[in-house]
């Protein structure tokens, strides 16, 4: 798995809940979000997460995308975030 080719410091983001989430299939947008609207929000994920385990600096809880979409051998699957370079996935089946 590979992540994000940078990182972002909460002082970036004034409204984290506002964030916008996209996914795009072979550079066509299939979904899109705001953090906001997502079933369990980050806080959420964060608190639930720590009630199990130890969680340490650096750790990262992937939340999921802003909707399901049918993927292929050979498609590009990538990930948009506001405020991030994308994060371009190719399927290999």
């Amino acid at each position: 798995m590979k992540l994000g080719p940078q990182f972002v410091t909460k002082d970036e983001f004034p409204d984290p809940l506002a964030i916008q989430v996209e996914t795009a299939i072979n550079g066509e947008a299939a979904h899109r979000n705001t953090v906001f609207n997502m079933r369990f929000r980050p806080y959420f994920a964060v608190a639930f997460h720590s009630q199990v385990m130890t969680l340490l600096p650096g750790d990262i809880i992937l939340t999921g995308t802003p909707g399901a979409v049918v993927i292929r051998d050979g498609d590009i699957v990538e990930c948009r975030i506001d405020g991030f370079e994308p994060l371009l996935n190719p399927v290999r089946d």
